[in-house]
């Protein structure tokens, strides 16, 4: 399941690249702009910033910005630097041998539904968010 804090980091992103390059956004912006709490803005800043994806400058006249092209980031990224691989269902991707593995008629059905989901994941980028107006998430 994708967590709600991927969701936020996905909005965030989104926000940053609502506005002009370079732009410089403080996370009180962010958290009222979108209606994330702000403790979690702080917190997943941190991660898009160890991710490469932002940018930070402390001070009166500091912010959060956009580092990347978000064009090149699509949600899957997002989704797996916070909430690590995701996966439709357990069985995909348990270390622990399924004893009917070799003969699960669901197997099949679960693989075509993960490729299926991590390839619109794919497709989406920051940009394209952005460039809808993602303010309504």
């Amino acid at each position: 399941m994708i967590t709600k804090k991927a969701e936020y980091a996905i909005i965030i992103l989104a926000e940053l690249a609502s506005h002009p390059p370079g732009s410089m956004v403080t996370s009180k912006e962010i958290a009222r702009n979108r209606a994330i709490p702000a403790n979690l803005v702080v917190q997943l800043l941190a991660a898009l910033k160890e991710a490469g994806w932002t940018s930070g400058t402390r001070g009166p006249s500091g912010g959060i910005k956009l580092i990347i092209d978000p064009a090149e980031v699509n949600l899957r990224q997002v989704i797996e630097t916070i909430d690590g691989p995701i996966g439709i269902t357990r069985c995909l991707f348990s270390n622990t041998p399924c004893q009917n593995k070799t003969h699960c008629s669901l197997r099949g059905v679960w693989a075509k539904a993960q490729q299926n989901m991590l390839s619109v994941l794919e497709e989406v980028t920051i940009k394209d968010l952005a460039e809808k107006g993602a303010k309504d998430c």
